[in-house]
């Protein structure tokens, strides 16, 4: 994730999400005269030539707030243009540092805890680096839901919130909507029990009446979307296979998106993997966080963010007594 090779299109930006043992961000405002003046942003700068992206961090952070020895780990890399020109962003969570941090070229520097950046004018695309930031590196995925198995089913949901899953999507294609939305009813006091967030596959009335944080939809129904159909806060994401529906994706406003499949499954065993460098050949540079699915575990974390993913989504992995 770090020193991909240069992209005549984008300008290559290195930004930090400094973080301190509060949980607080620290962010900077932009100074009179430069692009977005007035805007709050992640400080951070451009890649010189010949320079790595970890070294760039390393100098415009000690350039522009005078910390040096900055420890952490790369959160995400995506490409937008919805600024003075395209860039492409390299972003990494610092959680250790030396120096006190201050505005060494004028600008305003500030704490902010995570649910009041809400209340600062952010630069464009700040979304999509808290999306990153914030979204856990695991996604569950739930077996389909088998009314003769109900107490196996729960047993299994059960395990997996109790081993740390905390963002899960409730998959029950064998359901109708009145049937789906029953359960959900059952899976989202438990699911809220353990702070984990649950996602419901169907539309957003149902999200609302249960109470559930987002909605997931496959990626057919991305393309025939004129809107994104939740307001945020509430999360929605989208299933992909390739670049064009990821980037359907990133265009109707998801939060992230799930990407396969990296190997071969047993539910679709005459699908052929992509492989990691498949993947992440389509996953490119696209502008929102992106698990990597099918096939694919634990095991397959750190593989998965060399790749630029946010994590790795599973069903068996996660669920009863699978990996967590």
């Amino acid at each position: 994730m770090d020193d991909t090779a240069p992209d005549s299109r984008y300008l290559d930006i290195a930004v930090g999400v400094v973080v301190d043992r509060d949980g607080c961000l620290l962010v900077a405002r932009r100074r009179p005269g430069t692009p977005g003046a007035g805007s709050w942003e992640f400080p951070g700068g451009k890649r010189e030539p010949g320079e790595t992206m970890a070294a760039c961090l390393e100098r415009e952070l000690g350039e522009e707030i005078g910390v040096v020895d900055c420890r952490g780990e790369p959160i995400i890399r995506f490409a937008h243009e919805q600024g003075v020109r395209p860039v492409r962003l390299h972003v990494w969570r610092i959680h250790r540092w030396r120096g006190e941090p201050a505005g060494r070229e004028g600008q305003q520097l500030r704490w902010v805890a995570p649910e009041a950046l809400a209340g600062l004018d952010l630069l464009p695309a700040t979304d999509i680096i808290l999306n990153a930031l914030f979204l856990p590196q695991r996604y569950l995925i739930t077996p389909d839901f088998e009314p003769a198995h109900e107490r196996a089913w729960f047993a299994g949901l059960d395990a997996a919130l109790a081993r740390g899953v905390r963002l899960l999507r409730l998959r029950a294609g064998g359901l109708d909507d009145r049937a789906y939305e029953r359960l959900a009813e059952r899976v989202a006091p438990p699911a809220a029990a353990a702070n984990a967030r649950l996602l419901l596959d169907r539309d957003a009335a149902m999200v609302e009446r249960v109470g559930a944080a987002g909605l997931h939809w496959p990626a057919a129904r991305v393309a025939a979307a004129a809107a994104r159909p939740v307001a945020r806060p509430r999360l929605f994401a989208a299933s992909a296979h390739d670049a064009n529906e990821l980037a359907a994706a990133a265009v109707l406003g998801a939060d992230f998106a799930t990407l396969s499949p990296v190997r071969a499954t047993p539910s679709h065993p005459e699908t052929l993997g992509l492989g990691w460098a498949g993947w992440a050949e389509r996953r490119r540079d696209q502008a929102l966080p992106v698990y990597a699915l099918g096939g694919v575990g634990e095991l397959d974390l750190a593989e998965a963010r060399a790749c630029n993913a946010q994590g790795v989504a599973a069903i068996r992995a996660f669920w009863g007594t699978g990996g967590g």
